[in-house]
């Protein structure tokens, strides 16, 4: 989906059938409505929410400036690198799907009364900086401001918001603030930092977490290692064991291992037991942007109800019970505490005994009730907030902000690409593919879709690999084999070499309209219309596609026909949907998200084999991959 895929409260991708068996079809596209596009709503029940208003999944608190050298990275080793570059060949040379561009998030920070880093400075490059920046103290009242209270919005009333994650409605925006993620993470050197985890250490058979020294809940009790515990518990019972570290850590996913799997060991520390070996830093992605919640003295009976259940009726029984409950006055164990809420707005005050309270310097902070973009527009406009974690802001909107709003742009590893269903003709043709690549300009593309904004950076390699913001790609995961990959429209001659593949694929054009058999290529695209930015860029492409001879048209449909119906059930030749899996930096969990998700196996029905050029001989010795088992691979720790 647009600027939102829904997450498990790790912050990961949860899939949409998941999703279904959670909410049915009509809450999970209510929760779908608000990816990208102006008609948010906030269902941020797994750090997610609204239009460009989403929790990002890796907690950054770097920048994401181009690393310094182009060797093999730390954590990398030789045959790594080979293997993501192998699957970004064949991605290239199949187009299972067409990345057509990367988002850049909108961020907005008010420079009048608050010092904030400049908006090209690496500390802006965060999951987000409304939420990391105050707690590093780069976010400060100015001396001498009126205000000692930073306004922020949100997308749900504020007074039926709650903050049990794994209810699944209303998550409440000051979130943010209330709770703290178990680490931080650096998008530009990809390293990962202590936060409510303060040590971390993985082998072949244990993940072991120390918690850190100072941390309190906000009635006053330590955070403790039975409050990690307990949290990832609750995930791994509330994903059915298949989201997050799951599937790494429970045999077959067996629901009765959960209590023997992960155990506190003492009053800060935390072991998990690996069902078999796995890459750190896939474990550590998938861990970093845990928000901690699941404080003993609220959520222990639902622990202790899950891990006593001795069925899968009393299980689901307790997992009821859990996902029934609000939290709507929060104990949480952040920078900032719960007061009260109403109709319009949430009210947090400073912390006094969190470690990092010493870095901010205002006393209270305030989230209004703002349920359009429209209205959050306004805002900023008028100074009534101070910012915006992210929000799509047109250019005709940004023109009218006064000189003291600045806008920086967050890197997301993600964005608009279109999906195929490889059960339907003509598009299970890759010659097809390709012709439709080569045809699509993707720069005009993006430049459409960001609306003068600067906020869409098109795909120059579509080959799965995130970064074209800071030459991540070509300059890196690609370093010395850059020049094998097709850029497709990116040639001079890109309309010839469609015309090439068209050809050899059997068809021929007609009275300007290629044709096969008697009947015209046509090739629609479905997707939503509320996703403002998607609509631009679809119309651009469409009229690409007609432009060189191919019938085509947008057919954009509100979000629960969409999502809820034509793409669950395939009913489509080509659809939009983000082609990378959020937020994460690692290729992997691109990889995965194209060849090995339910999106991809149920909805775009890919297959499971491909042929493809070898890149790496030394890797591969047939045309033929199953790109399967070096996904799992790169899931593997190397030597």
């Amino acid at each position: 989906m647009s600027d939102n895929q829904n997450h498990g409260s790790n912050g990961t991708p949860m899939s949409r059938r998941r999703m279904m068996q959670l909410l049915g079809v009509t809450g999970a596209a209510t929760g779908l409505a608000g990816c990208g596009g102006q008609s948010a709503v906030e269902t941020d029940t797994q750090g997610d929410g609204g239009s460009d208003g989403s929790d990002g999944s890796d907690g950054g608190d770097g920048g994401s400036g181009t690393p310094e050298s182009t060797a093999t990275p730390e954590g990398f080793d030789s045959t790594s690198m080979a293997t993501i570059q192998e699957l970004a060949y064949v991605t290239n040379q199949t187009l299972p799907v067409l990345p057509i561009m990367e988002k850049l998030a909108q961020s907005f920070q008010a420079t009048d009364d608050w010092n904030v880093p400049s908006a090209d400075s690496e500390k802006m490059q965060v999951y987000w900086p409304t939420s990391w920046l105050p707690r590093t103290g780069d976010w400060t009242l100015k001396e001498g401001a009126d205000d000692e209270r930073l306004t922020l919005a949100q997308w749900a009333v504020p007074a039926d918001s709650q903050y049990n994650v794994w209810n699944g409605t209303n998550d409440g925006e000051a979130r943010r603030m209330i709770f703290d993620r178990f680490m931080r993470y650096n998008v530009a050197t990809r390293e990962y930092h202590p936060y409510v985890i303060s040590d971390w250490s993985v082998d072949e058979s244990t993940l072991t977490l120390s918690v850190r020294e100072g941390q309190t809940w906000h009635d006053g009790e330590p955070v403790t290692g039975t409050d990690v515990a307990n949290h990832i518990k609750l995930d791994l019972y509330n994903s059915a064991g298949g989201g997050g570290i799951g599937p790494y850590v429970l045999p077959e996913g067996d629901m009765n291992a959960v209590p023997d799997r992960v155990q506190a060991t003492g009053d800060k520390t935390v072991e998990v037991t690996l069902e078999q070996p796995v890459n750190e830093d896939i474990l550590l992605s998938l861990l970093a942007p845990t928000r901690l919640r699941a404080y003993d003295e609220v959520y222990g009976e639902y622990v202790t109800a899950l891990d006593e259940a001795e069925s899968e009726e009393e299980r689901s029984s307790a997992l009821g019970e859990l996902t029934e409950f609000t939290d709507a006055e929060p104990i949480g164990n952040g920078p900032f505490q719960w007061e009260d809420a109403d109709s319009q707005r949430t009210l947090v005050s400073k912390y006094e005994d969190h470690p990092d309270a010493d870095n901010i310097n205002f006393s209270e902070a305030e989230y209004l009730y703002k349920p359009q973009n429209s209205g959050r527009w306004s805002s900023l406009i008028n100074g009534e907030t101070d910012g915006s974690a992210t929000l799509f802001m047109p250019q005709n909107q940004t023109r009218r902000l006064p000189d003291h709003m600045q806008t920086a742009l967050v890197s997301r590893h993600w964005g608009m690409g279109i999906v195929f269903n490889h059960d339907k003709e003509p598009v299970n043709d890759v010659r097809v593919r390709k012709a439709v690549a080569n045809v699509i300009n993707r720069e005009d593309a993006a430049g459409n879709s960001a609306a003068g904004t600067g906020s869409k950076v098109a795909v120059t390699y579509p080959s799965g690999l995130t970064g074209e913001f800071n030459d991540q790609i070509e300059g890196h995961w690609l370093d010395g084999v850059a020049d094998e990959f097709d850029t497709y429209g990116r040639a001079e001659k890109r309309t010839e070499r469609a015309a090439e593949l068209l050809r050899d694929a059997g068809y021929e054009k007609q009275n300007g309209t290629w044709q096969k058999d008697g009947e015209a290529l046509s090739l629609p695209i479905k997707g939503p219309a509320g996703f403002s930015d998607w609509v631009s860029g679809v119309q651009t492409i469409v009229s690409h596609l007609q432009d060189f001879g191919i019938e085509s048209e947008p057919i954009m449909q509100d979000s629960a026909t969409y999502w809820g119906g034509d793409y669950v059930e395939g009913d489509f030749k080509l659809a939009l949907q983000g082609w990378a899996s959020y937020d994460h930096t690692h290729p992997y969990f691109h990889f995965d998200w194209i060849y090995r998700s339910g999106d991809a196996t149920d909805y775009w029905n890919v297959p499971t084999e491909y042929e493809a050029p070898i890149l790496h001989e030394d890797l591969r010795d047939s045309e033929t991959i199953a790109p399967d088992g070096y996904i799992s691979d790169l899931a593997t720790p190397q030597e």
